[in-house]
């Protein structure tokens, strides 16, 4: 056999793909590397703009004002925003996955949609 090695001392059997004294390496994940770049980008994307952003604002309540930095409000409103898209999200999922919130099917006979076999339309199997 090519490529085929006795067992060492050991029992081992060595792996012809694995070059002697070397370890197996995973094959790049060329996806995994463009998000890798990407996300050291976004993150000196982002401290750039939080040095940029560092005047004080006034911010208005309902009953009160405050003064903050910018960049702490535009942080605080960029995750209230991300938390609140991953609430919809998960809820969407949730109901996606229990089948609420569909609207008809061809489960229901009573539909009238072609193929449920809704009887008058033409599309029953006794028609």
């Amino acid at each position: 056999m090519v490529g085929f090695q006795p067992p060492a001392e050991g029992g081992a059997v060595s792996d012809p793909t694995i070059p002697e004294g070397g370890s197996a390496r995973p094959p790049r994940d060329r996806k995994r590397d463009v998000r890798l770049v990407l996300s050291g980008v976004a993150a000196v994307l982002l401290v750039w703009f939080a040095l940029i952003n560092l005047q004080d604002v006034q911010i208005h309540f309902w009953l009160t004002s405050a003064r903050s930095p910018l960049i702490v409000v535009i942080v605080i409103s960029g995750v209230l925003g991300a938390a609140i898209v991953l609430l919809t999200q998960r809820a969407s999922r949730r109901r996606r996955a229990t089948g609420a919130g569909r609207r008809g099917g061809s489960a229901d006979p009573g539909t009238g949609y072609p193929g449920t076999g809704y009887p008058g339309t033409g599309y029953d199997a006794g028609d």
